[in-house]
């Protein structure tokens, strides 16, 4: 079955089912089956409508607009956790003495 035209909301060919479905319409579409010389109209529509839920940022840190350097000693194990979790990265040339 092969597609003949494919309409948009609006167009010639598409008013009456336009009329019928109203903003649920999403697209018209002529199909012509050539071995049983058939032709077929289709319509795409909507059949449901729901708010997509927001994203849990709680898990998923924020991207960093701006980058700050600390020096943070090597017995400071805690802090380089706490920094290694928040998505800091080790740079050791950017301090080296």
């Amino acid at each position: 079955m092969d597609v003949v035209k494919s309409l948009k909301p609006g167009k010639n060919g598409t008013k009456r089912y336009a009329e019928r479905y109203g903003d649920d319409l999403i697209a018209v579409r002529y199909r012509h089956d050539a071995e049983k010389q058939i032709s077929y109209t289709t319509v795409e529509l909507i059949v449901e409508r729901k708010h997509k839920p927001a994203k849990n940022r709680a898990h998923k840190p924020e991207q960093a607009t701006a980058f700050v350097f600390v020096r943070i000693h090597f017995h400071e194990k805690d802090m380089q956790s706490a920094v290694k979790q928040a998505g800091g990265k080790w740079q050791p040339r950017r301090f080296a003495r």
